[in-house]
């Protein structure tokens, strides 16, 4: 640092100098000094002080001075000449007319190959115009004075991603997570890579949110698990969240767990577990043991038509298919109404079918005769009928499932969803009106009440049934974050005018 009159010239730190392309020497008003370590150096600060400097002070004005300090100078007036350069370049960069960006970065390159903030917004247009080996080559010139920054590291990282050099990428992204370990991108480019899994530790907790190496899921958990007693009811949530996900290893020790706390009286939660359990077995190809647990289970619950059906899926995967109608006769003996079943019993492999689900829909509705009092069966016959393209004939189905199970919220969403498919809004905001508190109701018919009131242009009351979803801490943080997104875009959309 010297002074010179009214003016101080401080050296910056070099590396730190490149990455802002200023000058390693800087003029600061003797009246500024003082608050400059809290204020920071801000690059217009820079134009100012030194065209300031250069023109109005004593040593600036000074051809003694000048010609002592002629390599500052020097640097001085190449900064500022880069003024009206690096403003073409940021004004490209918000047109995404990255062949001008670049053309201007490289003219302040070769104006001040020092500038090493040019050189890196050069990098980044030329990623952007797809050249990633010019970008790379540009990224590799200042290295040495980027190294240890996160958002340098994974700027490469995406480079050598869009270059499918996925080991090169996975070194860098490793590098920007040692400098900041919560660097989003680095954690989002890792899960690209297959190498981190995003987890919940607590799927109703948006704060639980953990990156856990992809072959080390169930380890980790396990440990979490058992740092703290746990109840069947935990337990089964973990089941449901990580069977979504299909990580049937998390959710078959999920399953053995809530099976193990279960205490007396829970024998539905019990039987959800066992049934889980058959189902991830059989996800992961342990078929013995999957059918031998569903063997198991048919003779101690023979009236749970989840359990026959877990043994007819068995049977078929272990090529035992001769057997599969038989269980699948006794699900639908239990159950008439259990959908798996009825799929198994009466749907083509392939549910998209439009031909064979029409075909086999007079056997369907043969049944659903049969069995009236059967909300499951005349479920399955208005998917059917909607598959088959016979749409009021579906919706009266479902309605009339609706009405033979009032309280089944996972019926009532269905229907309610394929009548916002058909734009009848209105039948889903009367049909809502019938139910005296829908707050306490499954949060689908929430969802489904709130498009409906945005897509009849009631933002007011469709603003607040998103709100309340987004506020519900009993519910997936996914869930709630699309709700917040739906309340979001609904405030940068203009109302509808009707």
């Amino acid at each position: 640092m010297s002074e010179q009159g009214d003016w101080v010239l401080i050296g910056l730190d070099e590396n730190m100098a490149r990455r802002q392309g200023i000058p390693a020497r800087m003029p600061v008003p003797r009246g500024e000094f003082e608050g400059l370590a809290d204020k920071g150096l801000s690059i217009d600060a820079a134009r100012k002080w030194i065209k300031d400097f250069l023109t109005n002070s004593e040593p600036g004005k000074s051809g003694v001075w000048r010609k002592q300090n002629s390599t500052l100078v020097s640097q001085f007036e190449a900064f500022l000449d880069k003024t009206p350069v690096w403003e073409r370049a940021q004004k490209a960069f918000g047109e995404r007319d990255y062949e001008k960006a670049i053309s201007a970065l490289k003219r302040i390159v070769t104006m001040d190959p020092d500038d090493h903030a040019a050189r890196l917004n050069l990098a980044s247009a030329q990623a952007n115009m797809g050249d990633h080996p010019a970008a790379l080559k540009s990224f590799q010139a200042i290295r040495k004075t980027f190294q240890g920054d996160a958002d340098y590291h994974v700027a490469v990282g995406q480079v050598h991603l869009a270059m499918q050099k996925k080991d090169a990428a996975l070194d860098e992204m490793v590098l920007a997570l040692e400098a900041k370990p919560d660097c989003q991108p680095a954690l989002d480019a890792m899960v690209q890579l297959g190498v981190l899994v995003p987890i919940y530790e607590n799927p109703r907790d948006a704060a639980s949110l953990v990156y856990v190496r992809s072959d080390a899921v169930l380890d980790y958990l396990t440990g979490q698990w058992d740092a703290a007693p746990r109840d069947s009811a935990f337990y089964l949530e973990q089941l449901a969240y990580h069977e979504r996900e299909l990580r049937h290893d998390v959710a078959l020790a999920a399953a053995d767990r809530a099976v193990a706390g279960a205490g007396e009286g829970e024998g539905e939660r019990v039987e959800r577990a066992h049934l889980a359990r058959i189902a991830a077995l059989r996800s992961l190809g342990r078929i013995d043991e999957a059918l031998a647990a569903a063997e198991a289970l048919v003779k101690t619950a023979p009236s749970s038509s989840g359990a026959w059906v877990e043994l007819a899926k068995c049977l078929s995967q272990s090529g035992r298919g001769e057997e599969v109608p038989a269980a699948i006769e006794r699900a639908l003996e239990s159950d008439p109404g259990d959908l798996a079943a009825l799929s198994l019993r009466f749907w083509p492999s392939d549910a998209a079918d439009i031909q064979k689900v029409n075909a086999a829909i007079p056997a369907l509705a043969t049944f659903v005769a049969a069995h009236p009092d059967s909300a499951g069966a005349r479920r399955s016959l208005a998917r059917a009928e909607l598959v088959a393209g016979r749409i009021d004939d579906a919706l009266a189905g479902f309605a009339a499932a609706v009405a033979l199970a009032p309280g089944d919220d996972d019926l009532r969403a269905e229907y309610w969803s394929e009548l916002g498919k058909q734009q009848r809004y209105q039948e889903i905001i009367a049909d809502a009106g019938k139910l005296s508190d829908l707050s306490k109701r499954d949060w689908k018919l929430r969802w489904n009440e709130a498009e409906a009131y945005a897509a009849l242009g009631k933002n007011i009351e469709a603003r607040a049934a998103f709100s309340a979803i987004n506020f519900d801490e009993s519910l997936h943080v996914d869930v709630r974050r699309r709700a917040k997104r739906a309340v979001k875009t609904m405030d940068e959309t203009p109302p509808v005018v009707t």
